[in-house]
């Protein structure tokens, strides 16, 4: 769904309620109302182009996530709640430093296997 941004169109998100295998999903110039728990468990790409919330909404199941793109949003935090975010590729960071820079602003730590969480700012 590509809107012009210069028109903000509204929909509700229960329109994807029988989107089941939705994968793939660009909005520019869109407003979605409602619960996002309606949007696809299976999506792994967004765009929003001019997203329009100032946080993620927690209800909004991103574990599936590859690509996340919020161009021109309005976006201050990315999560209200804290989230588990699973880190399976590493080949974009050329040394465990620069994962570290990364993680730090982010603000994430990492769960070591015993379980304890080390905090990437040490």
């Amino acid at each position: 769904m590509k809107l012009p941004g210069c028109s903000a169109q509204r929909f509700s998100t229960k329109a994807f309620e029988n989107m089941k295998r939705l994968r793939l999903l660009q909005l520019s110039g869109a407003q979605l109302d409602g619960d996002f728990k309606y949007l696809s468990r299976n999506l792994r790409w967004l765009c929003w182009s001019g997203f329009p919330l100032e946080c993620i909404p927690a209800n909004f199941y991103q574990r599936n996530l590859v690509s996340i793109e919020l161009q021109n949003s309005n976006v201050k935090l990315v999560w209200k709640e804290m989230q588990v975010l699973v880190l399976c590729n590493f080949s974009n960071f050329t040394s465990y430093y620069h994962l570290l820079i990364f993680m730090r602003k982010l603000n994430i730590s990492i769960l070591a296997e015993d379980g304890e969480a080390e905090n990437s700012q040490s």
